[in-house]
């Protein structure tokens, strides 16, 4: 990690917005009226999650796959506020990023999906202080695929992968971004990536 750092990237999940999976899986199955472990099947169906966030299906074709598979009977409004009102703002993390983005260039790069980043946009200042975002849904590819950690240098106009650093809370998107040349740091909450900014010169 020698090269002179040129643009930041950032996860959302569990590094800006923190969510606890369980705990949503909980509310919709009680809006469901169903065990949880139903509807944990119902998102582990191979493929469903990942075509979500690839852009591949749609919020829409969700909702109805919910109709016909779960039995929900709530409006579209009303399960697009089951969908997103879970995220809870690290306040924190978020303050790095504005003071990140006064210094170097800094972006988004997350596995998301249509309704959500709409839904986070909408409510969360952090998504102004960014150049811009590399999503999941927007480009059909996925972390810790390899073409993501391109299309982030390519938004990025680095030739040079080592002068890219990415946050992210997974390992595995970690060692892929590693893998592709980028330096980058495994999220272990504010404290320790302030401790790490200031380490690679990104924060003083």
């Amino acid at each position: 990690m020698n090269c002179a750092i040129k643009a930041v990237f950032f996860d959302i999940g569990n590094v800006l917005l923190n969510f606890d999976p369980q705990a949503v899986l909980r509310e919709i199955a009680g809006v469901l009226g169903r065990p949880p472990r139903q509807v944990a099947r119902f998102f582990e169906k191979p493929g469903r999650i990942e075509a979500l966030e690839r852009g591949e299906l749609s919020i829409e074709g969700l909702y109805h796959i919910f109709r016909e598979d779960l039995g929900y009977q709530g409006s579209y409004p009303h399960f697009k506020r089951l969908w997103c009102d879970h995220f809870t703002l690290d306040r924190r993390t978020a303050a790095m990023l504005k003071e990140v983005a006064g210094r170097l260039p800094v972006y988004l790069l997350s596995n998301t999906n249509a309704l959500h980043y709409e839904f986070i946009r909408a409510r969360y200042a952090f998504t102004r202080h960014v150049r811009g975002a590399v999503l999941s849904h927007e480009i059909g590819m996925r972390k810790p695929e390899p073409r993501i950690y391109a299309a982030a240098l390519k938004l990025a106009c680095l030739k040079n992968p080592g002068q890219a650093l990415f946050i992210d809370d997974l390992k595995p998107n970690i060692a892929a971004a590693r893998r592709a040349g980028l330096q980058a740091i495994l999220y272990r909450g504010p404290e320790d990536l302030r401790c790490r900014l200031r380490t690679l010169g990104v924060l003083g």
